[in-house]
């Protein structure tokens, strides 16, 4: 009910990125997108929207934000550091510090999208 209501307040281009990206996960293709848009142009509403749909269905998604109010703004957000172990000093760890057979692992196997607000202001 959520994402019906959702999916009638998106414009025509969030509806074409919100379609893509759900006929992507359902019939497990993979992929990689990167959604582009200034501030106050509804890209959080379009990933709540894409959120509601697949964990309605219940699809593991994972929201990850680069800087550190964004997680506040999705639903179940953390920033990317946190949820992927990923050093801050680069220096020190070139990895993420997630081991095979781990509870954090197991959940990225089982996961069915992540979505990383922000991914590009990372290294």
């Amino acid at each position: 009910m959520e994402h019906k209501e959702l999916y009638s307040g998106l414009n025509a281009k969030q509806m074409t990125v919100h379609n893509i990206i759900l006929q992507s996960v359902i019939q497990n293709k993979g992929g990689l997108y990167f959604v582009y848009g200034a501030s106050g142009t509804g890209i959080m509403y379009l990933y709540k929207t894409i959120l509601s749909h697949l964990r309605s269905k219940g699809k593991i998604c994972l929201t990850v934000a680069s800087l550190r109010i964004a997680p506040l703004l999705l639903p179940g957000g953390r920033t990317a550091h946190s949820r992927f172990s990923i050093p801050i000093d680069l220096n020190d760890h070139l990895t993420c510090n997630i081991h095979q057979g781990t509870h954090m692992a197991e959940l990225i196997k089982k996961t069915s999208l992540i979505i990383w607000d922000g991914a590009p202001m990372d290294h």
